[in-house]
């Protein structure tokens, strides 16, 4: 599937959408990729190592062209680590022995459409949002180790209060350290495999994407990269509860 040019188009399009808005492959490919036919684990074992590269150089872009960037406080990741890993862990083995009796298209689109209403509510919940941050990391570890879409609602917790290029790279660190957590433990609780022809292809679409993505940033709000973000994760679970 990976030789279909629409595709491989799609990648790169949802990989640039990332390096400018810091999400985008996991919350946008996932359910794309259940569309044309993929298992909810072959889709993992695909999308997370993107996730991780394209986050990896993004950061490290971000270190090297902006200036005084607020650094990821040691109290932030030890709430992440406590709160994230066990959950994931949670999730990913619900996933293994209840995968069969689970419609993850309808479950993936249910997740994302409630996720980007509470982005879209944030302003009135972030206080909430604030309070129960610990729950709400465990709810995103269980949600992204069951499904891959616990993204939106992670960002959303990452972007409160925050100045928004500071919250853009909390976010790419911490999407980086969800993949690396989950990409980890996957290997080791189900087994998966792509040909080294696709690894050919997904570098290439890698690299243009994140080019793109960085050279668009500059030209186009961030705003409006989210607001598109939304808005193809809305039409993609709409696509996922019709078909």
């Amino acid at each position: 599937m990976l030789d279909n040019y629409f595709v491989l188009s799609y990648l790169c399009l949802i990989i640039a959408l990332q390096s400018s808005a810091g999400v985008g492959i996991l919350v946008l490919g996932t359910p794309f990729l259940l569309l044309i036919g993929y298992n909810i684990v072959d889709i993992f074992f695909l999308l997370l190592p993107l996730s991780i590269l394209t986050s990896f150089i993004n950061m490290i872009i971000m270190k090297l062209t902006i200036k005084k960037i607020e650094p990821v406080s040691l109290k932030e990741l030890f709430k992440f680590f406590i709160a994230c890993v066990p959950s994931i862990i949670v999730g990913l083995f619900i996933l293994k022995f209840f995968q069969e009796y689970i419609n993850f298209k309808f479950l993936v689109s249910i997740i994302i459409i409630c996720s980007i209403l509470l982005v879209m509510l944030k302003d009135k919940i972030s206080y909430k949002i604030n309070f129960f941050r610990i729950s709400i990391l465990s709810i995103v570890g269980v949600i992204h180790g069951l499904t891959n879409s616990g993204g939106t609602l992670m960002s959303l917790i990452l972007s409160t209060d925050k100045q928004k290029i500071h919250a853009r790279y909390s976010i790419t660190i911490f999407y980086l350290l969800l993949a690396l957590i989950q990409y980890g433990l996957i290997n080791f609780i189900f087994k998966g495999s792509i040909f080294f022809s696709d690894y050919v292809n997904l570098i290439t679409v890698l690299f243009i994407g994140i080019i793109l993505g960085n050279l668009f940033i500059n030209f186009l709000s961030e705003n409006k990269y989210k607001l598109l973000i939304n808005f193809l994760a809305i039409l993609s679970s709409i696509f996922l509860l019709l078909f």
